[in-house]
This record gives structure tokens, sequence and C-alpha cells, in this order.
């Protein structure tokens, strides 16, 4: 019997080690690029930038293009102490409601808030950072020109991360931010093991021709694919 438990034991322990170096594995498998994206369709005109801070990443793009001034959907009333139209980017995240809201500090970081978070997320959202300079590429930080086209279809992908209310704008999560210049909105979708907010942002890249691996779950794959 206690031969028994012990071999228990063991297995479970091997399946507890096993299964996130599979993950990991097939993470890094995922990082590599297997198309080399969409011919582009004019000049690549606009410059946008995937900014990862370790654990996951956001997609800054130009706040006014003529594809896309941002500054018509990011009310200023939703960034009291920052003004969208100062901004010269703002970037996109997206990921579990309950995490992003209760977790604004790793030292918040609990195993329930993060089991809950990969396995039971109860909805998503945005989060919007508003950039009033440009970020410099190396590090953590990765520059993309985009034609226009292919600029449009990353706008098309962003604005569908949003929940919207009646009169089409995202629907602002009040009592919520991290910083003078951010702000939460209500998000569609769920996050899971296999869509995090690394490959939320991914398959916007991949849907606007970028090309990228085709699963990139975290934030070193997905800049490496880069």
């Amino acid at each position: 019997m206690v031969r028994r438990l012990g071999r228990l034991a063991l297995a479970g322990l091997g399946v507890l080690v096993g299964l996130p170096v599979l993950y990991l594995m097939v993470a890094l498998a995922g990082a590599l690029p297997l198309s080399p994206g969409r011919p582009a369709a004019g000049p690549a005109t606009v410059t946008i930038f995937v900014v990862s801070n370790g654990a996951h990443v956001d997609i800054l793009v130009p706040m006014r293009h003529p594809v896309m001034d941002w500054g018509d959907w990011l009310l200023p009333e939703h960034y009291p102490e920052g003004n969208p139209f100062m901004a010269a980017y703002a970037g996109f995240g997206w990921g579990d409601r309950d995490f992003y809201l209760n977790t604004p500090r790793w030292t918040d970081l609990t195993p329930v808030a993060a089991a809950r978070a990969l396995f039971a997320s109860r909805g998503s959202l945005v989060h919007v950072t508003l950039w009033y300079g440009t970020p410099l590429p190396g590090g953590g930080v990765r520059s993309l020109r985009l034609d226009p086209a292919a600029y449009g279809l990353l706008v098309e992908g962003l604005k569908a991360g949003f929940e919207t209310g009646d009169a089409g704008r995202p629907r602002l999560i009040p009592g919520y931010r991290y910083g003078p210049a951010d702000a939460f909105y209500e998000g569609r979708g769920r996050y899971s093991l296999i869509l995090t907010c690394n490959e939320w942002a991914a398959r916007r890249l991949r849907a606007a021709g970028v090309a990228i691996g085709w699963w990139t779950p975290l934030p070193f794959g997905l800049l490496w694919s880069l």
C-alpha cells in the first residue's frame, strides 16, 4: 500500500512538472513564423510598437492617423489626469478582468488569482495606456511599420476587443487605473491557457498580415517571433 501511494505521488509530481515543461516547449515552437506575412499593399508609412513589461505585451499605435483617430474613441473624461489629445500613442492590452483589476502589482499575485485567470476566467477587459513620447526599440520594445491597409486591419482587431455600449463606444470600468494616464474597458472573449494576453495581441498582428509565430502565449516568444 505504501509503495502504491509512493508511485502515485511520484506520478502526480511528474505531471505537475511535466505539463509546464510541455507548455513551454510548445510555446517555443509556436514562436516560429510559418509564413512571411501578407505582402504590403503600399508604402509602410505607419509605425507601431509592441512593448513587453515581462509578463504581457501592449500594442502601441498612433493616437491620430487618417485611418483612425483614437481621440474619437477614447473620451478625455476617462483620463482625469491625462489628455488623449496630447498623447502620441495609445497602448492596448487585453487580459482576464479579475486578474487585471485586482493584481496591480506582482506582490498582489496569489496562486488562487493565477489559477482562476487560467482555468476559470469570468470575463476580460482592455487596458489602454496613453503614451506621450515615442518608445525606443530594444529590450522589451519592437517597432513595426505597416502600410495603411494593414494598419486598418489592426485597428479593426483592436476595436473588436472592446465591449461597446448603446452609442457604440467602449464601456469604461470606472474606479480602476494603474496610473494617471490609463483606463480599463469591458472586453470581449475569455482569457485561458490558450488565449493569453500575449496571444490576443499576436492574433491582432497576424490578422494585419504581420509575420509572427503561430502561437505565442508568452511575451518572450512574441518578441522573439518579431
